[in-house]
């Protein structure tokens, strides 16, 4: 049996199965939620390659899957970030039934995760490009669940996202036909301006990240977390794959300094954006760009530890894009529009639970993403000086808009009376805030997932 068949074979079934439970409140979202989790565990411990025996009869797990000239293969490069994916599905498939995200978001949300995952897995790796336009075709149906308005965000990322394809693989096709290496430096400079054309598309470095503030208007905001997230993580591991097996493209030095640059254009101008912003949704949208800019900027700036710094920020990313997202749609269940003006004393444990996710992406002391600002910050060369200052301005902007717009959620001029929120909601809203708390005030939890995802990059580190 082929482990890769039946880890993509059994999400295809989930996805048809929450389809059809698609008239249930949590039938499709209990589904797969428990799915993901399995596929999960099973992508990181199931033995590949490796001869069984299982009730008397032998059996073995083979890696690779052939499927149309194309070799889809699980191994110990891939194994982390494909589990990481699907354990990202489960918690926000989980944390969804809470949060009225539609009715397709189960079924799509998994063929999305399917589709994600074989971009890690494919060989050759530059094939991932397709995987990831289609999976961008997913996301539209994720961010516009049929019955809504189309949002032109979607369809911005999805023109987007067939440029960045178009980009990769006609790199792929200089590196297969035309032998780019450190001593063509020609043809190294075009390789890596469109290869900086592609990921800058896949990680929403500025300009191109504008759908993303046109979808916050509009999109239910778990939907937009749940796939700025998961696009945002497979783009990272995209890039790090990338690095990981061009020797000449890791050691170039403009690759080094594109990160850097690139990092800290997206941590200083999503902060300044995200400070400007009159729209609860969008502020946090710009808030997340600054924080992708954190780890280009770590990425780039070659310390030790430092792909433990860019791993780690990953989760603690994923746990604070979802708290927000939980917490902001619950309160626009209850709200009287998208401005949320008053919210938090409808309902205070929900705005408490959003505010604490928009302060881990912030930085702020206390929550994830400190921890992780703080060790890239301590081990900085001083010629990074400049880094460091835009790093921390970011910090205390985006933490100051987080500031206003718990003035304005819990503002005393609103007149209403607090939402009874039923026993589960309050147990589950209670349940994210420790978390979120427990991943700043112990960072050392996140590391049993670090340490086997540090090992898929193997060239990455000494």
């Amino acid at each position: 049996m082929s482990a890769p068949a039946f880890i993509f074979g059994l999400t295809a079934v989930l996805s048809a199965g929450s389809l059809m439970l698609r008239r249930r409140r949590w039938a499709p979202l209990a589904l797969a939620t428990t799915g993901s989790l399995l596929i999960g565990v099973f992508v990181l411990t199931a033995p590949i390659d490796t001869p069984r025996t299982l009730l008397g009869l032998s059996f073995e797990l083979e890696g690779g899957w052939r499927i149309l000239g194309r070799l889809i293969a699980l191994s110990d490069r891939n194994r982390a970030p494909v589990a990481f994916l699907y354990l990202t599905g489960a918690l926000f498939f989980g944390a969804g039934m809470f949060a009225s995200p539609g009715r397709s978001f189960a079924p799509v949300g998994l063929l999305t995760l399917g589709l994600l995952g074989g971009s890690l897995a494919i060989e050759p790796f530059l094939y991932a490009a397709i995987f990831l336009e289609l999976a961008a075709m997913a996301a539209i149906l994720v961010l516009n669940p049929p019955g809504l308005r189309p949002d032109p965000g979607s369809l911005q990322l999805l023109v987007l996202y067939t440029l960045a394809m178009i980009a990769i693989l006609f790199t792929g096709w200089l590196l297969d036909n035309v032998g780019v290496t450190s001593v063509t430096p020609e043809l190294a400079t075009k390789v890596i301006t469109l290869l900086g054309l592609g990921f800058s598309i896949l990680m929403f470095v500025p300009p191109f990240h504008f759908w993303l503030g046109r979808a916050a208007e509009t999109v239910n905001p778990f939907s937009l977390a749940f796939i700025a997230v998961i696009l945002q993580s497979a783009g990272l591991f995209f890039l790090l794959r990338f690095l990981d097996s061009l020797e000449w493209l890791r050691t170039e030095p403009q690759v080094t300094t594109a990160a850097l640059t690139m990092g800290l254009l997206m941590a200083g101008l999503g902060s300044l954006a995200s400070a400007a912003q009159s729209d609860y949704s969008k502020m946090v949208a710009y808030a997340l760009i600054a924080d992708f800019g954190v780890t280009l900027f770590a990425i780039g700036s070659n310390q030790p530890g430092g792909l433990q710094i860019v791993l780690f920020q990953v989760g603690v990313r994923v746990v604070s894009v979802a708290a927000w997202g939980l917490g902001a749609a619950m309160m626009l269940q209850t709200a009287a529009d998208r401005k949320l003006m008053g919210a938090g004393r409808v309902n205070p444990l929900a705005a408490s639970l959003s505010l604490l996710g928009a302060l881990g992406l912030a930085g702020f002391p206390m929550t994830g993403g400190f921890p992780i600002r703080w060790a890239l910050l301590r081990n900085a060369p001083l010629a990074s000086s400049a880094g460091v200052a835009i790093i921390l301005g970011s910090m205390l902007l985006i933490s100051l808009a987080v500031g206003r717009w718990a003035a304005l959620l819990f503002s005393p001029d609103w007149d209403g009376a607090p939402h009874s929120e039923n026993r589960t909601n309050r147990w589950i809203l209670i349940g994210g805030i420790l978390l979120c708390l427990l991943l700043g005030g112990f960072p050392q939890l996140g590391l049993p997932w670090v340490a086997p995802a540090v090992r898929a990059f193997a060239n990455l580190h000494p």
